[in-house]
């Protein structure tokens, strides 16, 4: 089944969005063949204060693999040990209609 995540990071800027995923994938967006498996669609932007992330996966435990082989390790590059901003946990919203063109 699909889900969304959708994860708010209060503080984080575009520049460090952008060096997340420099990070992960050599390149701020990654290339379509650089897209992780299981994922439908990602989306960031501003907020206020914040940042945002919405992502669909199919199925959830594709994103797990994601934060635990690629995204973790970046995350940790860039901000090192500091902790993660309050309230930046990803919550998870389960999918039970979604349209998307092919």
């Amino acid at each position: 089944m699909a889900v969304g995540m959708l994860q708010t990071l209060q503080g984080v800027t575009k520049e460090q969005y952008d060096q997340v995923n420099e990070a992960m994938f050599g390149q701020s967006p990654p290339s379509a063949n650089q897209v992780p498996e299981g994922l439908i669609i990602h989306s960031a932007g501003p907020a206020e204060n914040a940042g945002y992330i919405y992502d669909i996966w199919e199925p959830r435990e594709a994103f797990q693999r994601f934060m635990d082989d690629k995204l973790g390790p970046a995350v940790s590059q860039v901000f090192g040990d500091q902790p993660p901003p309050p309230g930046s946990e990803p919550q998870f919203f389960e999918i039970e209609s979604l349209a998307a063109p092919r």
